[in-house]
């Protein structure tokens, strides 16, 4: 297995465009890019750390939106 990932390997590992890694680069949410020359990877333990990161932020976002427990009587 691949110890690192090309920008266009990460994509299609995750299953979006490119064109939605750059705006997730926008916005600060990409993984940690590791710049070798002129040519930019990201290694897998990055990659695992952005994913933590992804499903950590998604589970906050879900607890705001869950309805309250309410007790019975």
């Amino acid at each position: 297995m691949e110890k690192s990932y090309t920008i266009p390997q990460f994509c299609a590992a995750y299953h979006f465009s490119r064109v939605y890694y750059y705006t997730l680069k926008a916005q600060g949410k990409a993984p940690k890019e590791l710049r070798l020359g002129r040519r930019v990877v990201i290694t897998h333990k990055c990659a695992e750390e952005w994913e933590a990161r992804m499903l950590a932020e998604q589970t906050a976002g879900q607890s705001c939106h869950e309805a309250p427990a309410t007790h019975a009587a």
